[in-house]
């Protein structure tokens, strides 16, 4: 957080927007897209499994019909007195089997073998590559399978059926190796994970659950069946699939993008202006303050920032000629007047300011926005205090006071303090904590400029690398309060003049500072005095009057 308030205010806004807006919408821009793809591969995953077992189910349809044909034949008197012994030449049926029997199975198998109970060869069929008047068979991959045979009256084993099924039999007709939207049909051999359909896929590649081909990415569904021992594996592309919806997410992601990147621009130059011209206004400002009073502030349009730059520059041009007409013999009640004339030209541009300023608050949801604004709000009523606050003491010697806690103000100087300490290198040491409060009657706004005030003394006087502490200490009547430096410190020949207005050892300096916080804590009953040694620092030391018993609540 010190950090962040070490940064201009146009670099909070902006760091603000990019890490409470920007961020966040790239990050789920992003997140739609990758869910986008995992859509699409869900849904491909999904008609792979159901176009899968339409597969499965068909090939098991076909399966159970074609094992009743086999056993239909292995049921054939002539074969079953083969297999029991019969008369009969081995490989040879003692009968014809019928012609329909005998072609429908030679369309089903390559070759079909009947074994004994010993094993041995009964009787053999194989089905011939040609046929009269027909073309050449296309020649396909078999499955081979084994069926036992069992006697029908007594149920004793007789032999087994070995048959070599081809795999074009049992896909569905029409169904070929390439299935809807570009799915692949593969039939493997489970025992040696060899092919048994031509693929125009490298057949490793089906042993992925997820694979590249052609640059493009592909995810299988595989079964295996226990008979015809089998294994199916169906693939598919992604990019049909999943190409519309990826599609359709960059888009909007760019879409989005170019949203936020528009925004940000906007609000980069928008807020350029307006800060640029707050920041040329604080260097005015600090310029000012140390003693630069040729600095003129340029007013280029007619709102409220521009009304203060014409508000500061009169402001300048009448302290610069009140400076020139003044003398170190004359008092503080000339200043009086000056703060006078400067209440008069800056009241009104704060005003529209703080109105301004609420009516946006008002407006904006983002928190860390609405923080920063009530941060200008504060830094606002607290300038307008302080020149009223000014102007009271300076006119009349007195001020409003109430009972409050003087920690407070004093830790409100600390805050306005500090960029004047980090500008020079230095350090302000934290305020220690001690019990309870420190009650005092006085004028809030007036203390906190009279404690500024010596603050900003104490950073100039630290310069680079040095530091400085606050310490309040509270004895039976009165509260003191010191702000000590431990820079090279003050001369004994030029501490006796260090109260007296326009008196400065600095040649920047104004001579003001002191004088100002001299008479607002007489205006408090109290007495400010410094204490100054030579190589080991300086110490200010303000005493004030203690309240007795605090107010309630």
């Amino acid at each position: 957080m010190r950090f962040f308030r070490r940064l201009s205010l146009r670099t909070q806004f902006l760091l603000v927007l990019l890490l409470g807006a920007i961020l966040p919408l790239t990050l789920v821009a992003l997140w739609l897209t990758r869910s986008a793809e995992r859509s699409g591969e869900a849904l491909v995953r999904e008609r792979l499994d159901r176009d899968l077992r339409q597969v499965i189910e068909e090939i098991g349809l076909r399966w159970v019909r074609y094992r009743s044909d086999l056993l239909t034949l292995a049921e054939h008197p002539a074969l079953q007195q083969a297999l029991q012994g019969g008369a009969g030449t081995p490989g040879r049926p003692t009968s014809v089997l019928p012609q329909d029997l005998h072609s429908g199975i030679s369309e089903i198998a390559e070759e079909v073998v009947l074994r004994d109970g010993s094993g041995g060869e009964r009787w053999r069929l194989s089905a011939p590559l040609e046929s009269a008047g027909a073309a050449q068979r296309v020649v396909s991959s078999v499955v081979p399978v084994t069926l036992d045979l069992f006697d029908r009256r007594t149920g004793i084993r007789i032999g087994a059926l070995d048959a070599r099924i081809r795999v074009s039999a049992l896909l569905p007709s029409g169904a070929g190796w390439v299935g809807v939207g570009g799915s692949v049909l593969g039939i493997f051999d489970p025992g040696s994970g060899a092919p048994l359909l031509p693929l125009t896929i490298d057949p490793a590649r089906f042993r992925q659950a997820r694979f590249i081909w052609a640059d493009e990415p592909w995810v299988t569904a595989t079964q295996a069946l226990s008979e015809p021992p089998i294994e199916i594996v169906l693939a598919a592309p992604l990019g049909p699939i999943t190409g519309p919806f990826t599609l359709a997410a960059r888009r909007g992601t760019v879409a989005l993008l170019g949203v936020v990147l528009a925004t940000f621009l906007l609000v980069t130059l928008v807020t350029g202006g307006l800060t640029g011209s707050l920041k040329r206004l604080a260097t005015a400002a600090d310029a000012v303050a140390g003693g630069n009073l040729a600095l003129r502030l340029a007013q280029g349009s007619n709102d409220e920032i521009a009304r203060v730059a014409g508000a500061f520059n009169a402001m300048t041009e009448s302290l610069k000629r009140t400076l020139n007409e003044l003398s170190h013999r004359q008092s503080l009640a000339a200043v009086g007047e000056f703060a006078a004339s400067l209440a008069h030209e800056i009241r009104n541009p704060l005003t529209a300011i703080r109105l301004d300023l609420q009516r946006v608050a008002e407006r904006i949801s983002d928190p860390a926005a609405r923080e920063l604004i009530q941060r200008t709000l504060h830094s606002v009523e607290r300038l307008d205090a302080t020149v009223t606050g000014a102007l009271r003491i300076a006119r009349s010697g007195k001020v409003a006071r109430s009972v409050l806690d003087l920690r407070q103000p004093i830790r409100s100087a600390m805050e306005g303090a500090r960029p004047e300490f980090a500008a020079r290198g230095a350090i302000l040491e934290p305020l220690a904590d001690g019990p309870g409060s420190v009650p005092v009657m006085g004028d809030a706004a007036a203390l906190e400029q009279l404690f500024l005030n010596l603050l900003l003394n104490a950073a100039q006087a630290a310069g680079t690398g040095g530091r400085a502490a606050v310490s309040v200490e509270r004895e039976d009547a009165s509260i003191t309060v010191r702000v000590r430096d431990f820079g090279p410190g003050i001369a004994a020949e030029q501490l006796e003049h260090v109260f007296e207005p326009f008196y400065s050892t600095r040649p920047e300096g104004t001579g003001l500072g002191l004088a100002i916080a001299q008479r607002i804590a007489a205006a408090h009953g109290g007495d400010l005095r410094l204490e100054s040694t030579p190589g080991e620092g300086t110490t200010a030391r303000l005493r004030l009057p203690a309240l007795q018993q605090a107010a309630p609540g």
